[in-house]
């Protein structure tokens, strides 16, 4: 609801409660459909490895459809414009269900299906989101705005824990397409649900009317501050980094280590309650540390991750050790995922603090930090892990045999990429602008 004026203290705690409620709810309907499902979903339909580096990009790829956001807040607002895009994000995720029938008669018409549905998914997704951190500052002074964007978070991981714990045990005697598609579906029922809270927010109407303002001229204007700029770069080799990371580590689980479909989902477990901790700790570290610090530290972290997947234990993958360094690495890739994704919000909120110029700021951030990245990361991924299914054989090292090597390799490709992230995290830490 537009109330035309600036909040009072309680109707600020009112909006963030709903806006923590709608996480929650949205949490358990995310990993019903999410990142993690559809990969296991992906391999269940036999989608191969380019093909899920592929999926893993769409989320970001997805960012392509954010005017479509933009345009819909002119006219409703941003918290009932995240609504509206919410019923239709959670229709495109019957869509990825409906693969699994189709696998009967035609599987790459089954991972066409499969791209198309998740691209739709993310990108209504995105397009609900677009102004996410505006909404957020809107509804929260500015000495509230990092912990209220980290508490909602915080609330989404909970319930995404509770959610892929049920998941997994319920897997255990459950298994195949039909048992992935059938969650899905329950997602995606569960996300239309989770709406209701969010469109219950109040707002003062500062969105809604810099959403009516053009947008090239204020995308342009605000990528012609230099902190905004020095944060674009950052945020766009920090989501490249986390697109070629996280969706082929849970792969390299499934084919590289041959964890079922159970394990993987443990795994996963820990990716998120690494993510609760970093999102209720971001916070604080950043009113200490400052954003600036929290995300060249976290930059640096993912260097870690190929180190991690050569000391993976590569002989007798489904044993006791194998299933406790999953657990150890997708906690931490979860961890710097969160602290990556809070603190680029919050840091965006401080370059950028005018309600007037944030919504072409959040718009530009997203399409070149987002989009870009996604476009980029689907053909790079996709391309590495081809290679690196070939090249690796040819090394004749023990480390690098099949079925974990090529992974490790893919990996070991990625420091590049990594070190460019910490290196345009480190820059961005210049000029005027402070967080």
């Amino acid at each position: 609801m537009i109330l035309g004026r600036q909040l009072t203290a309680a109707e600020r705690r009112r909006s963030q409660r709903l806006y923590c409620a709608f996480n929650f709810v949205n949490g358990v309907s995310y990993m019903c459909l999410g990142e993690s499902l559809l990969v296991l979903f992906a391999a269940q339909l036999g989608a191969p490895n380019a093909v899920v580096a592929l999926l893993g990009a769409m989320q970001y790829i997805g960012y392509a459809m954010l005017p479509l956001g933009v345009r819909r807040t002119a006219r409703r607002g941003a918290a009932a414009s995240q609504a509206d895009f919410w019923i239709a994000r959670n229709v495109a995720a019957l869509v990825t269900a409906s693969a699994a029938p189709i696998w009967l008669f035609s599987p790459p018409a089954a991972w066409t299906l499969l791209l198309l549905g998740a691209l739709l998914f993310y990108g209504f997704r995105a397009a609900g989101c677009v102004l996410f951190t505006p909404l957020l500052g809107d509804v929260s002074s500015e000495e509230e705005a990092a912990g209220v964007i980290g508490r909602t978070t915080g609330f989404f991981n909970v319930s995404a824990v509770a959610t892929l714990a049920a998941i997994t045990w319920a897997m255990h005697g459950w298994h195949g397409r039909e048992a992935l598609a059938t969650i899905i579906v329950i997602g995606a029922m569960l996300g239309m649900c989770s709406s209701f809270f969010v469109r219950g927010m109040r707002e003062t109407g500062a969105i809604r009317d810099a959403a009516k303002a053009p947008l090239w001229h204020g995308m342009v204007k605000s990528l012609r501050d230099a902190g905004m700029r020095r944060l674009v770069i950052a945020w766009f080799f920090l989501n490249l980094v986390v697109i070629m990371l996280v969706p082929i580590s849970m792969l390299a689980l499934k084919r590289g280590c041959g964890f079922d479909d159970g394990k993987a989902l443990i795994c996963a477990c820990a990716q998120f309650t690494g993510g609760i901790i970093a999102s209720f700790a971001c916070g604080p570290l950043c009113r200490r540390f400052g954003v600036r610090r929290v995300l060249t530290v976290s930059a640096l972290g993912c260097a870690t991750v190929p180190v991690a997947w050569m000391a993976f234990p590569a002989s007798d993958c489904s044993s006791g050790p194998a299933l406790w360094a999953g657990l150890a690495l997708f906690f931490w890739l979860g961890t710097l995922f969160y602290l990556i994704y809070n603190a680029t919000n919050a840091a965006f909120l401080i370059v950028c603090p005018d309600k007037k110029d944030q919504v072409a700021g959040s718009i530009a951030a997203n399409l070149f930090a987002g989009a870009g990245a996604g476009i980029v990361g689907s053909a790079l991924g996709a391309w590495l892990v081809s290679r690196a299914m070939e090249w690796a054989p040819a090394l004749g090292s023990a480390s690098f045999a099949a079925p974990l090597g090529p992974f490790r390799l893919y990996f070991l490709l990625l420091l590049p990429v990594v070190a460019a992230a910490g290196a345009a995290a480190a820059s961005s830490t210049g000029g005027t602008a402070q967080y």
